[in-house]
């Protein structure tokens, strides 16, 4: 029998070393997530402005679904929602690829949109798509960040 905490912390640990190698951002599995129901997965390691609240799920589904669960939906916008951040889920079943749903309303931002539609439509990709779409929001909030002087 599989152990989902194990499982779970495999799942989290492969998403922090696509970050590093990816984006060259350094991610950690923020502990609290087991506390309170309000964090994420994944936090920023070291002092950077991470615009992101992530949550990952690694399940096994013998129905062949591809789709993500409402619920786990549900659980990463309360996270992000507490912590003013965007909502990210990564979810992979059983021998299957990584796929990320991010609010299309970021996407908007990220090319060259606004943050404040009102719909709740959700964008489903791959692995590659969140990191194009991560960095180009990164981008969208550098350009809008008063300068230091």
């Amino acid at each position: 029998m599989v152990n989902s905490q194990n499982k779970g912390r495999r799942g989290e640990l492969a998403v922090i070393a696509a970050y590093a190698d990816q984006m060259n951002v350094r991610l950690k599995r923020d502990l609290e997530q087991w506390r309170s129901a309000d964090h994420g997965d994944l936090l920023p390691d070291g002092d950077f402005d991470w615009p992101f609240t992530i949550e990952v799920k690694s399940y096994s589904d013998k129905t062949a679904s591809v789709m993500h669960k409402p619920q786990w939906w549900s659980q990463v916008t309360t996270a992000a929602k507490a912590a003013g951040k965007m909502p990210v889920l990564w979810y992979k079943y059983d021998r299957r690829p990584w796929r990320v749903v991010m609010k299309m309303n970021n996407v908007s931002f990220a090319l060259g949109g606004t943050l404040n539609h009102e719909d709740d439509h959700l964008l489903t990709m791959d692995e590659d798509a969140c990191f194009y779409l991560s960095r180009e929001i990164l981008a969208a909030r550098a350009a809008f960040l008063p300068t230091v002087q």
